[in-house]
């Protein structure tokens, strides 16, 4: 699947990445993340299959699971280059490139999960600064101050 400057194709990250196929500038608009709104998030999950749900704001959920929803592709990164913002005037949130993204880049960003949350979803980004667990990046600290602490000692 590809939109206008971006194609999805598998990625080193995980499953399918979304990637560049022109530069982008930072502050342009890459792809929007299209979806159903719900109230909640779906009770039923799929052991092992990807999931596609973004909580927009309190309590409204985006079900991005549908073939036409390019962004779903973008995986997670510890350095991320694009964020995810809320349009409020478009109703739904775009993917934004945060500095220059080179053609041929795979377009990334903090998916900004919970420290409970990262506990069940290791990050396979590779950047030096990985902490190893899908995390918001305010929240990193705090997990590296728990895995020193955890670690078994002798």
């Amino acid at each position: 699947m590809s939109t206008a400057g971006t194609e999805s194709k598998p990625s080193p990250i995980s499953g399918l990445g979304l990637f560049a196929t022109r530069g982008f500038m930072a502050g342009e608009r890459i792809a929007p993340y299209g979806g159903v709104r719900l109230n909640a998030p779906p009770d039923v999950r799929t052991p092992g299959q990807p999931t596609f749900l973004l909580e927009i704001e309190p309590g409204l959920w985006l079900d991005g699971s549908a073939s036409d929803n390019p962004a779903r592709h973008a995986n997670h990164s510890c350095l991320p280059n694009a964020e995810l913002i809320l349009d409020t005037t478009a109703g739904h949130p775009w993917l934004v490139a945060i500095g220059p993204i080179a053609a041929t880049e795979e377009i990334t960003f903090d998916y900004g999960f919970s420290l409970a949350e990262s506990l069940f979803h290791p990050c396979k980004c590779g950047t030096k600064d990985c902490v190893g667990r899908i995390i918001a990046t305010p929240l990193r600290p705090a997990l590296r101050r728990h895995l020193r602490f955890s670690r078994r000692r002798d």
